[in-house]
């Protein structure tokens, strides 16, 4: 088994039924009731796929859409039901043939699928005051906030001009410790583009042990 799959589901008896149906298949698989109170070894884990009942779906949009839109689109997502009447489950994702099962979802999407660590790609929407700048001495500073915040990046509202690869540094101003954070620009957005937010996608390269504790608190709790 060198493929790992996701699999949340609130209801106990059907999330066996997942369960069983995806082991079959001859993949490992860790379950999980919710996306809430992930534990640590799960959000360790490289992912090859993330399947999750509707119910938990619809559950899932009320109270962590963020966590849905911003992670788990990271992987390829199926969605299942389960046939009330024929225990039959039948299965939902991007660009399916007709009839497709879990098995065409396993096969076809995820076992082609380099494996992610889950936790790396966790997003949080969190605005921090940022300044940020070219320089490591902090020359020349853009005001500025961050959109969203994993423990390996974030994205950095900006309308300056900006190139993949560009080393910048940036204060955190909510961070105790204000050294400057040394960070690799790995995805530019234009102001006027795609009607997107402008700004940079950014790769921390330099943190100290204090800030990233405290970064992983503020995400975390």
């Amino acid at each position: 088994m060198d493929r790992h799959i996701l699999l949340i589901s609130r209801n106990a008896e059907e999330r066996k039924i997942y369960e069983s149906a995806i082991r079959a298949l001859d993949v490992e698989v860790t379950a999980a009731p919710s996306l809430k109170g992930l534990s640590e070894k799960v959000k360790d884990l490289f992912l090859n796929g993330v399947v999750m009942d509707m119910p938990t779906k619809i559950m899932a949009l009320k109270n962590d859409r963020e966590f849905i839109y911003t992670t788990l689109r990271k992987f390829p997502v199926a969605h299942l039901t389960l046939g009330k009447e024929t225990g039959k489950i039948r299965i939902f994702y991007p660009g399916q043939p007709p009839g497709a099962t879990l098995k065409d979802f396993i096969n076809g999407e995820c076992r082609a699928f380099t494996p992610r660590r889950l936790a790396h790609h966790i997003r949080k929407v969190l605005h921090f005051n940022v300044l940020l700048s070219r320089h490591r001495e902090m020359a020349d500073c853009e005001k500025t906030v961050s959109v969203d915040v994993s423990e390996g990046g974030c994205f950095i509202f900006s309308a300056q001009e900006w190139v993949k690869g560009d080393m910048v540094w940036l204060k955190i101003m909510e961070l105790s410790h204000d050294d400057p954070i040394g960070a690799r620009v790995k995805r530019c957005f234009r102001w006027g583009e795609d009607m997107r937010v402008p700004g940079i996608g950014l790769e921390f390269d330099e943190m100290s042990p204090l800030q990233r504790r405290e970064l992983e608190k503020r995400l975390w709790g």
